[in-house]
């Protein structure tokens, strides 16, 4: 798979046990239920008999449900696209984008391959996109805690030093914006571009073999750390950390 693969979407495991488990967060909407696409062939993804789902196993130490969300993905140019029709359709002005970020272990963070999307219009018309904005853990990662296995790449919360990036366009980027002492990484790509809005935001997930996520959040009010229609409430930056 060539390096930071655009989707265009249209709408073994060891000790990890694909299991139905009772959610102690309320039931999303059909807008907000975490989309899940296997080998898209209309992204450029081939079928090659990739896996993924919600498992029980070790997960983020952020929580204590023992729930994540494992990939196994096939060789050969296999992935799978994480979204909401909230994420995917709901437009929000850059200067307020808030809660885009993904808790992953570190043998997960592979750049190019496992990396969160956000297309943005800077146009006036909110219709096409103008930049793609990859924002990729392997340029901003931080432990969890005192945790040696997972990390999290908080793309819109982060600040307090430059170890955030964000890549705007590929495979020939047009500029970087990375978090400071005072704002996020997306924070300064809002001030570069006042007058952006997110149009779409989406995961993919195309490095071969095992990866493990958790307390996925898609920048459109909800947080998914144990199934697809459950969800945590992100009514601000640090309400899904």
């Amino acid at each position: 798979m060539s390096k930071r693969l655009v989707a265009v979407l249209a709408v073994l495991l060891g000790a990890l046990v694909f299991a139905a488990t009772a959610s102690a967060e309320p039931k999303v909407d059909s807008s907000q239920r975490l989309r899940v696409q296997i080998d898209p062939n209309q992204s450029g993804c081939n079928s090659v008999d990739s896996l993924a789902g919600w498992v029980t196993g070790q997960d983020s130490p952020s929580d204590s449900n023992q729930r994540l969300f494992h990939t196994n993905v096939g060789t050969g140019g296999g992935c799978v696209l994480l979204f909401s029709n909230a994420s995917f359709n709901r437009h929000v002005a850059a200067g307020n984008q808030k809660n885009i970020s993904i808790q992953l272990t570190s043998a997960s963070v592979s750049l190019g391959l496992n990396y969160m999307v956000a297309e943005v219009s800077t146009d006036g018309n909110n219709a096409t996109t103008e930049h793609t904005l990859f924002l990729d853990p392997a340029d901003c990662n931080h432990p969890v805690g005192s945790s040696t296995t997972w990390v999290r790449a908080d793309f819109t919360g982060f600040k307090g030093d430059n170890t955030c990036t964000i890549v705007q366009d590929s495979p020939t980027p047009t500029a970087t914006y990375s978090s400071d002492a005072t704002h996020s990484a997306f924070q300064n790509f809002a001030i570069a571009h006042p007058e952006a809005v997110v149009i779409h935001k989406y995961v993919v997930i195309a490095k071969s073999g095992d990866s493990r996520f958790d307390r996925i959040a898609l920048g459109a009010g909800k947080m998914y750390d144990n199934d697809s229609s459950h969800a945590v409430s992100c009514t601000t930056e640090a309400s899904c950390s």
